[in-house]
């Protein structure tokens, strides 16, 4: 047994050290903010609020000030970087966001979910998926990580050749992604036009129909985007039910919309199956 005065002197060490480890650690949450990371922050700001008020050159003027002052900011470099991505200036914005994650934004879910969707407009599709692979990673929660993933899978398939049976893979990886990012905004009708268009890659029309007609479902009749009933004509048309693809072309019509690929589409099925002509 430890003697009572030796026992007494080692909680006081254990307390004092105690108070020092929390007393440094509030110390370092709490410290003053440097005059150039007070500048930082007042021009991040600003630039954030002209990003946001679509004044882009101002915007990127405050934002490039800001990563100047705080070179390891990766927030900072990222609004910069959208500053110049709606520019035009890409490499630029490209080398701001790659530059974000060296410096500490490898686990920055913001950061690959927009780097994602920067290659996927300039149609580098692996680039693309190994950036929102990382973003399921990060958090597989997030349902724009999983579209990301499932969308860079599927346009590859659809610009890059290869074998049959990969592609066949590949577009079922694509169709479980869009599964996964339906389950968690199951309303989001952008994402299930997008699942619907996967399905008929994956040459399930009659899931892709259910899918557009729920798509359909979440807007007020008549009130539906032009792709959403040229798509679920065209699909229709690959089903063969030529009465309601019919229906909905007069429907396109009427909109005065350039229904010339559904009508081809629908002319050339029809012919071949019945010899029918189009009304």
């Amino acid at each position: 047994m430890i003697p009572l005065m030796p026992r007494c002197f080692v909680l006081c060490i254990f307390g004092l050290l105690l108070v020092c480890t929390v007393g440094c650690q509030l110390h370092r949450s709490f410290a003053p903010m440097s005059p150039s990371q007070i500048i930082g922050s007042r021009q991040s700001l600003q630039g954030i609020t002209a990003l946001e008020r679509g004044d882009l050159m101002e915007a990127e003027k405050r934002l490039e000030d800001a990563v100047k002052l705080s070179k390891n900011d990766v927030n900072y470099r990222r609004y910069y970087a959208e500053a110049l991505w709606q520019q035009g200036k890409q490499q630029e914005s490209l080398f701001q966001l790659n530059e974000a994650v060296k410096r500490g934004g490898q686990n920055n879910v913001s950061l690959h979910i927009s780097l994602a969707e920067k290659h996927l407009e300039r149609r580098e599709y692996m680039t693309a998926y190994h950036h929102a692979d990382e973003a399921v990673r990060l958090d597989s929660q997030d349902y724009r990580c999983w579209a990301l993933r499932g969308k860079s899978k599927y346009l590859q398939t659809i610009y890059q050749s290869g074998h049959a049976e990969h592609t066949a893979a590949m577009l079922h990886q694509a169709r479980e992604d869009y599964f996964r990012a339906v389950s968690l905004s199951s309303n989001d009708r952008y994402l299930l036009a997008e699942l619907a268009t996967v399905q008929m890659g994956c040459g399930q029309p009659e899931q892709a129909l259910a899918t557009w007609l729920t798509v359909q479902n979440l807007y007020p009749q008549g009130g539906e985007p032009d792709d959403v009933l040229i798509g679920k004509t065209e699909t229709l048309t690959v089903l063969r039910r030529f009465d309601e693809a019919e229906t909905n072309l007069a429907a396109i019509r009427q909109r005065g919309l350039d229904h010339s690929e559904s009508e081809r589409r629908l002319h050339e099925i029809m012919t071949a199956t019945r010899g029918g002509n189009l009304r």
